[in-house]
């Protein structure tokens, strides 16, 4: 198995434009064919491989490129900026995507914890949820297999469930695996508080209910949520919401609906807030937004 199969696989199977389910649990593939530019976007808990092209995501001030040696692992919901430097109809950014907030790589940590190498990390060493981790050898082999089901029915129904738990196994052995054993293990409790953010931005948010959801004090939780994210649980909350309210702008949405849906009740704060997040109004970020294509690995709000 090797990078140009891989390639041949996902261009196969991937559709004319966009993202593509598949059959396999949280897997999709997508085909980039123009550029986008530095956008704000929400990554979930992710792995994305790149078999042709590269991408780049910008977090707290640090860039993470990604490409055909790299992939990235968000290993919890995130606000980033994201943008594709490159991709024509002709030489399109291709990849996948797998969902990392699923029962297989529940079992497949369940099963390596206990059977293999534990290695235990503490709350001190944790690191902001995203880390773009080296393409080996074993990586491409991982990939290679669980992709080549798609072209055998048979063998997608027998064999699938083993295949994707070799490849979160190859994840967890890797580079992004320190992270990835911290977030779903010792973390856990502050993803599931950002769960449960993303999934209730619109209604009254506050740090103190955040932190008896998480079963910590409120300067325990400030702590670890700011050593987990980079943020303070109260600038996250605010940039998880203008950022939902961008990209569903960019989506078409009229900007006062935008503005509900994450939990603005004034329109006025939330234009002044906008403005100082992205430099530029609501309106005048609808305008110049319009052309752009949403970022194929974000969520909607």
């Amino acid at each position: 198995m090797n990078r140009r199969t891989l390639r041949e696989l996902v261009a196969r199977h991937v559709g004319p434009d966009g993202v593509s389910e598949t059959p396999i649990e949280g897997l999709r593939l997508f085909r980039i064919n123009q550029p986008i530019e530095r956008l704000p976007a929400v990554y979930p808990a992710s792995m994305c491989c790149i078999v042709e092209g590269s991408k780049r995501a910008y977090l707290g001030g640090t860039a993470y490129t990604y490409d055909v040696d790299h992939y990235l692992c968000a290993t919890m919901p995130l606000p980033v900026e994201a943008e594709v430097p490159f991709a024509t109809p002709d030489e399109p950014v291709l990849g996948l995507l797998l969902d990392l907030n699923t029962h297989a790589m529940t079992e497949t940590l369940v099963a390596y914890e206990a059977a293999a190498r534990p290695r235990k990390t503490s709350a001190k060493e944790l690191a902001p949820g995203l880390v773009v981790a080296e393409v080996d050898d074993g990586f491409v082999r991982a990939v290679g297999r669980l992709l080549q089901l798609l072209d055998d029915p048979v063998a997608l129904r027998v064999l699938a469930n083993g295949r994707l738990r070799e490849l979160l196994f190859t994840i967890i052995e890797g580079e992004a695996g320190p992270l990835v054993r911290q977030t779903f293990g010792g973390a856990h409790d502050i993803t599931r508080v950002l769960t449960y953010l993303r999934e209730n931005l619109s209604e009254p948010l506050s740090v103190d209910d955040l932190a008896r959801r998480a079963g910590m004090s409120r300067p325990v939780f400030h702590r670890r949520f700011k050593e987990a994210t980079s943020f303070s649980p109260l600038r996250f909350i605010k940039t998880l919401r203008l950022s939902h309210a961008a990209m569903q702008i960019v989506g078409g949405k009229a900007v006062s609906d935008a503005a509900d849906a994450v939990g603005y009740n004034s329109a006025s704060q939330f234009s002044r807030e906008f403005r100082q997040q992205f430099g530029k109004s609501p309106r005048q970020w609808a305008r110049t937004a319009a052309a752009s294509a949403p970022d194929v690995q974000a969520t909607g709000a």
